[in-house]
């Protein structure tokens, strides 16, 4: 998913280039903050944050988050969550298909730019949690594990109560094979959610961690409360209908791609319900062939 915006059009005091090149301006007729909008920049910056991570693929969504990044720099350039939310918004804007946190999965710089803006926002502000745990997201991205754990337990001190460092230490051990540590760390970033889209956050790395684990039971019971959770969604669909792809069961996947496209017929649903289809003709064939012949008409 690539989405093209029109660029901010001006450069921040504090850095040497124009703030999302990517573009995060929202066209007109998309539900915009209007001008006079009273919040402080901060508070539109978090708010534009928590809307690009529960609407990524949303592009109304997204835009008017976008907007209110453009708000919050209009009134202050150099509030640091605006390069939190924007470090998000490249990432966003550059995912192609696969996992959130493999470096493959984004395109062109797209997860240096991130980089560069979360490392902005804790240049900014040093105290603020969620730039140390913005930061932390990007490292795990790339990979750089040391750091990345380093920036997890700052945001730790500086925000306690925050779902953010627990859910980010999570993802930092599923992606190192810490099962029993990763399992701990969601467990305590469930205690400490706060917002709808937080559960389904959890939800979906349980399900990864149950992978890892080998335990293909949990992770069915797992993908299938994530779509219990959020019915509407057709990649909480998808999701399944891929892990019954990977076990052979193309019969139930057809069923799960089915309602996914119902839902939004994104291109990924769309292939691998023709391939279901593919697989399970292929299956039939082979078993026809396989039976023994009998003198039945």
């Amino acid at each position: 998913m690539a989405i093209t915006m029109k660029s901010f059009g001006w450069v921040l005091a504090l850095s040497v280039v124009v703030l999302c090149s990517a573009s995060f301006a929202a066209p007109s007729g998309t539900g915009a903050v209007p001008s006079a909008d009273k919040r402080t920049p901060r508070a539109l910056a978090r708010e534009a944050y928590y809307q690009i991570e529960a609407n990524v693929f949303s592009r109304a969504q997204l835009q008017d988050a976008y907007t209110k990044i453009n708000l919050a720099a209009d009134q202050n350039r150099n509030e640091a969550f605006i390069y939190v939310a924007v470090s998000l918004g490249t990432l966003v804007g550059g995912y192609t298909i696969g996992d959130w946190y493999d470096l493959t999965t984004f395109g062109g710089t797209v997860v240096q730019d991130a980089l560069g803006h979360a490392r902005q926002a804790v240049s900014l502000d040093p105290d603020l949690g969620a730039a140390h745990a913005q930061l932390a997201r990007v490292l795990i991205v790339k990979k750089e594990f040391l750091e990345a754990a380093e920036h997890i337990a700052k945001a730790k001190a500086l925000d306690q109560d925050s779902f953010y460092p627990w859910y980010f230490e999570g993802i930092w051990h599923e992606k190192q094979g810490h099962v029993p540590e990763a399992t701990h760390a969601f467990d305590r970033a469930q205690q400490a959610a706060t917002l709808p889209h937080h559960s389904m956050l959890v939800l979906v790395h349980r399900a990864s961690v149950a992978k890892i684990g080998g335990d293909a039971a949990l992770q069915e019971q797992l993908l299938k409360k994530g779509i219990a959770l959020n019915p509407d969604s057709a990649y909480a669909y998808g999701d399944y209908a891929a892990f019954l792809m990977c076990k052979g069961r193309y019969r139930e996947a057809i069923v799960q791609w089915e309602k996914a496209i119902h839902i939004a017929p994104f291109p990924r649903a769309v292939s691998q319900l023709e391939k279901a289809k593919q697989y399970l003709a292929e299956e039939r064939t082979k078993t026809a062939q396989a039976k023994p012949k009998t003198g039945c008409a």
